[in-house]
């Protein structure tokens, strides 16, 4: 799968998001629920985004070059020409796919159990998440600190299982 580029009006429209959603967050009393799906939402969607295939990856590739970059190009009113550079493979292994995966499970769970608002958080986390994901600071940073974390957890996930994974 061909990497997706993020466009200056999709991180326009990312960072306008972020900026948007913490500051009604702060203004409403900053409550820990609200914090907890912002941060869930913004996990998964980096975690998306630095999937290397499957369909997280395929996921979090048409939410950026169907839905940020168009957006955000059009609100900018740039003709999408200027694209950030690609960022470079993160190194998640199988076993970093399945604790994504559940991570997954588990925020579709808090979806389905929370009000509007928090949904609305979840999915804007989401949406700004996977558009850091393919920013390359940011994409190395994770690489770097929280993809090992990951690896590790799926990796014990699938050392766990009655049958041998090779």
């Amino acid at each position: 799968m061909t990497p997706a580029q993020l466009s200056l009006g999709g991180l326009a429209l990312a960072v306008a998001v972020l900026v948007f959603t913490v500051i009604r967050w702060w203004c409403t009393g900053h409550q820990a629920p609200s914090a907890a799906a912002i941060g869930g939402g913004l996990l998964i969607g980096l975690l998306g985004a630095l999937c290397s295939g499957g369909l997280l990856g395929w996921a979090a590739r048409r939410l950026v070059t169907g839905v940020t970059n168009p957006l955000g190009n059009a609100a900018s009113g740039d003709t999408g020409s200027q694209l950030l550079p690609q960022a470079a493979p993160s190194g998640m292994t199988a076993g970093g796919g399945v604790a994504t995966t559940l991570l997954l499970v588990v925020v579709l769970l808090a979806w389905r159990c929370c009000d509007n608002q928090l949904r609305r958080q979840i999915a804007a986390g989401a949406l700004v998440g996977s558009s850091v994901g393919l920013i390359g600071g940011a994409s190395g940073l994770a690489a770097l600190t929280l993809i090992p974390a990951v690896n590790h957890f799926g990796d014990r996930i699938l050392a766990s299982l009655p049958f041998q994974y090779s």
